[in-house]
């Protein structure tokens, strides 16, 4: 299921293609090992910077990888300042100026490409919608979402594209898909097929992802993890046979124990291709794309009950509200299971796929209307699974961003104006001459990574105990100000995802000068 931009790719026929480096370079090109493409390429461009089919092939190969797709832009502006080159030219020059978030510029490119009157007849159709993306983006980034990304870092992440991160929503395990080398079959492309991981969570932070077992990753097939349930105890994966056609299994999980999947029935799976998938909390309905025929257009997203006898309904269509005549696709739950997340090339998205929530009403007993999620959640690249936390204050992406590790990362990201969760920290204070008294007394809390005083608190003067609400972080702890006794240094951490404690007891004892 590549998740990468496909533009077509226009060869120009060109003379004296006989030295090894330009076969080399177009062999590449041809297979769609645009990565290698590029580092045959440059050395030929810097040695021949007007040569066409160098400035175009490099375009195109940039505008086809994770590496920065604006490079492209300087190559196509070369290109179009000469008259006879080929029309769609300038529909690439609008798709590199839009990536480069260089949306009215991008605008004018697509309209200069629509006057020629020319190029390819998707590229025509493709123009226009790409325009309204262009409008759609520069009203968003107006007014842009408060969030933090937190790369997941070496523990999760790596060179290759690690992509679609599933977590239950305690967060307690985190599933991901990763075509990182694990000897498997590289395809024509250049890429390794994709592998399923899983990283478990100790003392809140995510331990080093293992791949699945041979039972479920393979050597030479292509397997994906595509859906969880919100409990993480039910796994949707999707395998692609040799015919292309994918299907949906589904295994279940028990903590570390993940079991052999097994194929969906046939009212979910056709001979078509299903992509994407979710359960319910209770499982008594599942959610899935397919492109099967009957739909709005190209992907749509379905729901099925479970019927008495244990097997799934045929499927609904979720209807207008939600499907368009673009592809929609990556049905998410969130944990109340009150609202949907999903991913769709309709709607007002800012480029390609984006992420949007409906929410269930269920007075009118239909999906409300579509929002989009916002930028910078949402961006010019394809932007397709959203998981979120039981709080709701994180949520779990993939995407490429600057300071990565290479290609896609998974990243959580913290909503900024969603209050994080809090741990009471509470105890009694004491010393070891039995006083019953401290009129002085103070505790004080600074922020280990600000190095700024979070907050200062008394104990009650007749209890002794005191109360602190912290979030999570690491702090030092002082307890000082009562003469005759030492001061107390210490420190602790807070932790959240599911090592995240709500209370804690922490009794102080003092000592004697």
């Amino acid at each position: 299921m590549k998740i990468l931009l496909s533009l077509p790719v226009l060869l120009f026929v060109f003379v004296n293609l006989s030295a090894q480096d330009k076969k080399t370079a177009m062999k590449f090109f041809e297979a769609g090992n645009f990565e290698e493409a590029i580092d045959e390429y440059i050395p030929l461009y810097e040695a021949d910077k007007e040569n066409l089919e160098y400035n175009y092939n490099l375009a195109v190969s940039y505008l086809n990888t994770n590496i920065d797709k604006s490079l492209a832009i300087p190559h196509l502006e070369s290109l179009t300042k000469n008259p006879k080159i080929d029309a769609n030219a300038w529909y690439l020059l609008g798709r590199a100026y839009h990536f480069g978030y260089q949306f009215d510029a991008a605008i004018a490119a697509y309209e200069k490409f629509r006057e020629t009157n020319s190029g390819s007849e998707a590229n025509k159709i493709d123009a226009i919608k790409q325009i309204e993306y262009c409008e759609n983006a520069k009203e968003l980034m107006k007014f842009g979402v408060k969030v933090k990304f937190e790369n997941l870092g070496k523990n999760i992440n790596s060179p290759y594209a690690d992509y679609f991160p599933f977590i239950p929503i305690n967060e307690s395990f985190l599933l991901f898909n990763s075509k990182r080398d694990l000897n498997s079959t590289v395809q024509l492309d250049g890429s390794y097929l994709p592998n399923i991981f899983m990283s478990h969570v100790k003392s809140g932070e995510y331990q080093k992802a293992q791949p699945l077992s041979g039972d479920i990753n393979t050597a030479d097939g292509k397997e994906e993890v595509v859906g969880l349930n919100a409990n993480g105890t039910r796994a949707i994966f999707y395998y692609e046979d040799f015919k292309q056609f994918g299907d949906l299994y589904e295994c279940e999980i028990n903590g570390a124990a993940v079991g052999s999947p097994s194929k969906l029935e046939k009212s979910v799976n056709s001979k078509h291709v299903e992509i994407a998938a979710c359960i319910n909390k209770n499982g008594s309905k599942l959610y899935f794309a397919s492109d099967r025929p009957g739909g709005y257009g190209g992907i749509d997203l379905y729901s099925c009950q479970l019927l008495p006898n244990g097997k799934w309904s045929l499927p609904t269509n979720l209807g207008p509200t939600i499907n368009t005549k673009f592809d929609e696709d990556f049905p998410n739950l969130s944990p109340d299971g009150k609202s949907l997340y999903f991913s769709s090339k309709g709607h007002t998205s800012m480029g390609g796929f984006d992420i949007f929530k409906t929410t269930w009403d269920p007075i009118k007993n239909k999906y409300s209307s579509v929002q989009n999620l916002g930028y910078p959640l949402n961006t010019p690249e394809d932007n397709m699974n959203f998981r979120v936390s039981e709080s709701g204050k994180h949520g779990y992406i993939s995407a490429v961003r600057k300071g990565g590790y290479g290609d896609l990362d998974i990243y959580r990201v913290d909503f900024l104006e969603v209050e994080p969760r809090y741990t009471v920290i509470s105890g009694t204070i004491s010393s070891d001459d039995n006083a019953d008294k401290f009129i002085d007394l103070f505790i004080q809390v600074t922020d280990l990574e600000t190095e700024e005083v979070y907050g200062d608190y008394i104990p009650n003067e007749k209890s002794l105990r005191y109360i602190m609400i912290l979030p999570k972080g690491k702090y030092d702890i002082y307890v000082g100000g009562q003469a005759g006794y030492e001061e107390i240094y210490d420190e602790i951490e807070i932790l959240d995802k599911s090592s995240f404690k709500s209370f804690i007891t922490k009794d102080i004892k003092l000592k004697k000068k």
